[in-house]
C-alpha cells in the first residue's frame, strides 16, 4: 500500500473540515437517534477513533475513552480501541491525518463522507465511532461558600459506515451535584493550613468525571444497536 496518496488526501481532508466550534452555550436534552435501516448494514467491527476535545486534556481524554469503551463493551462488536486506531491513522498518515479526523469530529463528531472509506480501510474495520466532548467542568466550592459543588459533562458521540453515512448517534449532558455545604453552619470539613483553609476531604466535593460519564453514558447504552447473535448451527 502506498503511504504517499493517504497523506494528500488527509491535507485535503483537513482543510475541507476546518469550521468555527459551534455553540456550548445551550444545554441539550438526550437526542439518541437509530438508522431505520441499521440492521441491512451487517456491523461486525467498530473502529472506536481518538476522542476529540475543543480544550485538550490527556486525563480527562482517556477518562471519556475508558468510559465510553466499557459501555459498549457488552454490544457484540470487533472494537479497535482508540489507541490501536491511533496508531494506525499515524502509519497511514502521520500526524496529518489524525488532525484531519480530529477537526472532522470537532465539526460534525463524525469523519464525512470523503473520510469514512479511507479511515474504514486504514482501521479494518466496517463502521466508525466518533466522540466529540463538548463539555467537562467540575465546579468546587471555596471553604467560605454555601451551596452545591457540580460536575457537567455533555457528549456527541456518533457512529458511521465505511461511506460515512450515520447509523446511530446521542447527544446530551449530564450534571450531578455534591453534598449541600454550609459555611456559615460550619459543615463544611475544614482544616487550618498556614493562611489559608483547606478541604479536609474530597468526600464533600464535586461528583467525579467517572461519576458523570457512567450515569450519561447508561442512559444511551440501551439506544445502541447490539449485534445480533450469529444464529445456532443445526
Amino acid at each position: 500500500m502506498r503511504v504517499v496518496p493517504l497523506v494528500l488526501c488527509a491535507l485535503a481532508l483537513s482543510a475541507c473540515s476546518a469550521s468555527a466550534a459551534p455553540d456550548r452555550s445551550t444545554r441539550r436534552a438526550d437526542l439518541p437517534w437509530t438508522a431505520p435501516d441499521f440492521a441491512d448494514f451487517d456491523v461486525r467491527s467498530i473502529a472506536f477513533l481518538p476522542v476529540a476535545m475543543y480544550e485538550s486534556n490527556i486525563e480527562n481524554r482517556g477518562m471519556v475513552e475508558r468510559a465510553v469503551g466499557q459501555a459498549l463493551k457488552g454490544t457484540g462488536y470487533r472494537f479497535a480501541s482508540t489507541m490501536i486506531a491511533r496508531q494506525w491513522l499515524v502509519q497511514a498518515g502521520g500526524d496529518s491525518l489524525l488532525k484531519a479526523v480530529n477537526d472532522a469530529i470537532l465539526h460534525e463528531a463524525r469523519p464525512d463522507s470523503l473520510q469514512a472509506p479511507l479511515l474504514a480501510r486504514v482501521t479494518r474495520s466496517r463502521a466508525l465511532l466518533g466522540v466529540r466532548v463538548d463539555r467537562m467542568e467540575r465546579m468546587q466550592l471555596e471553604p467560605d461558600q454555601s451551596g452545591k459543588p457540580t460536575t457537567t459533562v455533555e457528549l456527541h458521540v456518533a457512529l458511521v459506515d465505511s461511506t460515512g453515512r450515520l447509523l446511530w448517534s446521542a447527544h446530551g449532558a449530564e450534571t450531578m451535584d455534591g453534598q449541600y455545604q454550609d459555611a456559615a453552619n460550619g459543615s463544611l470539613g475544614v482544616k487550618a493550613s498556614g493562611l489559608s483553609n483547606q478541604l479536609v476531604t474530597d468526600r464533600l466535593g464535586a461528583p467525579t468525571f467517572p461519576e458523570v460519564l457512567t450515569r450519561l453514558l447508561a442512559r444511551w447504552t440501551p439506544s445502541f444497536p447490539s449485534r445480533p447473535a450469529a444464529p445456532a448451527a443445526n
